[in-house]
């Protein structure tokens, strides 16, 4: 008597279990990319401006309507964030985003802006929100 080997039994194929990884690991994901950026100070509204990219505000350096300067809502001075934060990245003309408070006054910002530009700021950009927001 010949004997035929059998083939051995298939299992059926689990589609659903490689959809829950998926989802899963897409979750993770954007829980981790949202996470990445840095909220915006708190105390900060930014000021308004009819043609602003529509962007979220950036790791930026925030002015607070009472004049001082805040880096991820620790107080700093213009010369310590570049010595610290944008210098650090080995850029000769490094750009610095301010995010001013829409009552701080125009002498105090332009204050600021100066103070950027002699501790070494390549260009200082205004972060703004659109008028839509």
């Amino acid at each position: 008597m010949i004997r035929v080997p059998r083939k051995p039994a298939r299992r059926p194929l689990e589609t659903t279990i490689s959809l829950i990884n998926i989802v899963f690991l897409m979750l993770i994901f954007f829980l981790v990319a949202g996470r990445l950026a840095p909220p915006q100070d708190p105390e900060v509204t930014l000021s308004q401006a009819e043609k602003a990219d529509p962007l979220p505000p950036p790791d930026a350096l925030y002015a607070r309507a009472d004049g001082t300067l805040h880096y991820r809502e620790q107080p700093v001075s213009a010369q310590e964030y570049l010595s610290q934060h944008i210098l650090a990245e080995e850029t000769s003309k490094p750009v610095v985003r301010l995010a001013a408070d829409e009552s701080l006054k125009a002498e105090d910002l332009l204050r600021h802006v100066g103070a950027l530009y002699r501790a070494g700021a390549g260009r200082v950009v205004i972060v703004t929100r659109t008028s839509s927001e």
